[in-house]
């Protein structure tokens, strides 16, 4: 209500003020970052004196808080404001200071809100329609671009679809059992099992794991990251994910907890699907953005496998993983965002020659978080991953451990490969220079570097959050 109330002003008064014809109609172009943080940042701190020992419904049960979701919105808020923190001097140097583009991503974190506490399906698909929507917007936000154009038509164009397909789940859910409420269906789900509920479980969870990224619907995912601005590539890769997750796994944990093993064949292959064909394409690519991507379909493959195991551990490393994936990967384009404030944006590999030369910190701290994310230890990538492993050596599946594993070295190749480029590729044409960054984008890549790199001594915080959220769920 809160986000909903300051969209409602905020969109009054960007439209009124730039539409004063005694002004001659001006053009509204200051940045408006700064409150939408701040309300962000209200909403984190509130978060924390709710009482998590009841559950709240409201809107006659279309919507429904307790811990599970109020701690999945607290690291949604979380990781918006660092997104924020980290992108607003690349921007402001971009010159990306269009009213809408603030407003455009408050509604999609609106959505992705009302994703994670809605009790029915109908909000349910309402709330992904909100959220989609920004998303196609903001992928060709840049007017002046045809890559940008051509990404938002293919995402518009395949999320389309996708949203038919979810659509189409939730009516056969409303066939099967003649309500669209979470609790209902569960009740209902528990006494006898229907085949045309279990068609719709299939073409939900499709349409989930296109919005996802995963295999083999995972099409659309580098190329409208790959012609997206890389800002937006940034928010796509990381703040969607988190809710996404949460409330797939509150879908078919809860709601279709009977239909667990049904799901199985189809979880697992998408899972080891995203992790094999992702490790093996990210080898044959030159621009960072596509190998941003494919390493993003790697390691949603691991979330999917996470879900695949279907037990309180799993929830636990699941939201472990999605915690350190996303710190990861803001940092990384915290990164990128360090290399474009004074020059075009690096598109390919290439320009990284000898980043060492011309910055030493800032090459070493690449290389540590290409580390991290490959899964070395003894950094927090490698935690996150032994969590998964863990979780299916718990559960008897050793010959798909043992793939993971295999893959997973592959993945490194395409890491260290990187490095190479950083450290020991000599001096190319191509290269750019790297002066010196803003204070937002520093202090947060010295401060997520510290967590990455410490986060085996004192795991505990993480750890405990994460147990409550598994259990609360169960």
């Amino acid at each position: 209500m809160i986000i909903a109330s300051y969209l409602v002003v905020s969109t009054c008064y960007s439209v009124g003020f730039s539409g004063i014809q005694r002004l001659a109609f001006p053009t509204l172009n200051t940045s408006n970052t700064t409150n939408t943080m701040f309300v962000l940042l209200t909403l984190t701190i509130s978060i924390c004196f709710v009482d998590f020992d009841h559950s709240y419904s409201f809107s006659q049960g279309s919507f429904v808080c307790n811990f599970y979701t109020s701690f999945f919105q607290f690291v949604l808020l979380c990781s918006t404001l660092c997104f924020l923190y980290v992108s607003k001097e690349f921007v402001g140097v971009k010159k990306i200071v269009n009213f809408e583009y603030e407003l455009i991503i408050s509604f999609s974190i609106l959505g992705l809100a009302l994703i994670n506490i809605c009790d029915d399906f109908l909000t349910l698909y309402l709330a992904v329609e909100l959220q989609s929507l920004c998303f196609y917007v903001l992928a060709t936000f840049n007017k002046s671009s045809e890559y940008c154009a051509e990404a938002g038509v293919k995402y518009f164009v395949l999320g389309a679809f996708s949203s038919g397909l979810l659509l189409f789940g939730f009516t056969l859910f409303y066939a099967s059992f003649g309500t669209i409420s979470f609790e209902s269906i569960e009740r209902v789900n528990s006494l006898f099992h229907c085949l045309m509920a279990f068609i719709g479980c299939l073409f939900f969870s499709t349409a989930v794991l296109f919005k996802l990224g995963s295999f083999p619907f995972h099409m659309w995912l580098c190329d409208v990251y790959d012609g997206s601005m890389i800002n937006i590539t940034a928010f796509f890769s990381t703040i969607p994910k988190v809710i996404l997750l949460s409330f797939f796994i509150k879908v078919l944990f809860i709601v279709f907890s009977g239909n667990m093993e049904e799901f199985n064949f189809l979880l697992v292959t998408s899972g080891l699907g995203s992790i094999c064909f992702a490790s093996v394409a990210a080898l044959y690519q030159k621009r960072i953005k596509r190998l941003m991507a494919y390493s993003t379909v790697s390691h949603t493959g691991f979330l999917v496998l996470g879900i695949f195991c279907s037990s309180v551990d799993s929830i636990k490393a699941c939201t472990v993983y999605i915690i350190l994936y996303i710190l990861m990967t803001l940092t990384l384009f915290s990164l990128l965002f360090l290399s474009g404030i004074n020059n075009a944006q690096q598109k390919y590999l290439i320009n990284w020659t000898s980043l060492y030369e011309r910055n030493f910190s800032v090459a070493l701290a690449f290389a540590l978080l290409l580390l991290s994310v490959a899964g070395i230890p003894p950094l927090a990538g490698f935690y996150s991953k032994l969590c998964i492993l863990l979780c299916l050596l718990s559960k008897n599946h050793v010959l798909v451990t043992v793939v993971i594993a295999i893959f997973s070295s592959i993945a490194c190749f395409y890491y260290i490969r990187l490095i190479k480029i950083l450290f020991f590729t000599s001096n190319s044409k191509t290269q750019f220079w790297f002066g010196n960054g803003t204070k937002n984008v520093e202090s947060f890549i010295s401060l997520s570097l510290t967590i990455i790199i410490l986060f085996l001594i004192r795991p505990n915080l993480l750890l405990d959050s994460s147990i409550i959220t598994a259990i609360s769920l169960t």
